[in-house]
């Protein structure tokens, strides 16, 4: 009993270290995109935002032993030269220079990539605050399962929106590395019941708890019980 419940507690105390660290670094980078479009008299052109490119980069691979890639969705109207606009780099595997990501932005095309209506830019320009977004899949974007942080970046013009993609398979990592348990079952929920890792093979990621299955949690602990709104994730275990 006791050494299972010191397992969910360092469990929780490495994601919510790791997730935390990326929170924090990409809360930097939006406060300098705040800073920047402030004191601008009219809408900053694209290039205002150049640095962009190297602080992201910097990002990526400061921490891609979880993220795999990372940009910025501008507010709709924000830009004298689009309407929309999408930057997004994702990583290289070699640890080398991220790469661009081509989004389709052209109302009129059948791919066409509307972020405004996505959950993880609505959310964060609606509420103003860091939220962590997923599982899901991102069709359109990278079109794997992913769960996106993402951070504000209030300006006169609109809230630009700074995200992340995490992969389960690297966040499964950080849980099990830490965990060291095969017994009982352990379970990374996610705010809607969406496993997001697990110590079972047969409860698979990205699937979603059910009534019954609640019904079997035996413990439950907050992952980041010092900041619930910005990661509000559990660690349950299940009876046998």
């Amino acid at each position: 009993m006791a050494a299972t419940d010191r397992a969910l507690e360092r469990t929780a105390e490495a994601i919510s270290t790791s997730v935390g660290g990326v929170f924090d670094d990409l809360e930097k980078i939006a406060a300098t995109v705040s800073a920047v479009a402030t004191p601008a008299q009219d809408a900053p052109r694209r290039s205002a935002y150049a640095f962009l490119k190297r602080d992201l980069a910097t990002f990526i691979n400061r921490h891609s032993a979880l993220i795999v890639g990372a940009g910025i969705a501008y507010a709709p109207g924000s830009l004298p030269e689009a309407p929309l606009w999408l930057e997004w780099w994702r990583g290289a595997q070699t640890g080398g220079e991220p790469r661009w990501v081509t989004h389709d932005l052209n109302p009129e095309s059948l791919n066409y990539y509307d972020y405004t209506t996505r959950e993880w830019f609505a959310t964060t320009s609606a509420k103003g605050s860091p939220v962590a977004v997923g599982p899901y899949v991102d069709i359109g974007g990278i079109n794997v399962n992913i769960i996106t942080l993402c951070v504000p970046a209030p300006t006169p013009q609109g809230t630009h929106v700074l995200g992340c993609d995490l992969t389960l398979a690297k966040l499964e990592g950080v849980f099990l590395r830490a965990l060291q348990l095969q017994d009982p079952t352990v379970v990374l929920l996610g705010p809607t019941g969406r496993v997001i890792a697990s110590n079972n093979a047969r409860i698979a990621s990205g699937t979603l708890f059910v009534e019954e299955d609640l019904k079997q949690v035996d413990r439950s602990v907050d992952v980041s019980s010092m900041s619930p709104a910005r990661l509000p994730w559990r660690l349950v275990t299940l009876r046998a």
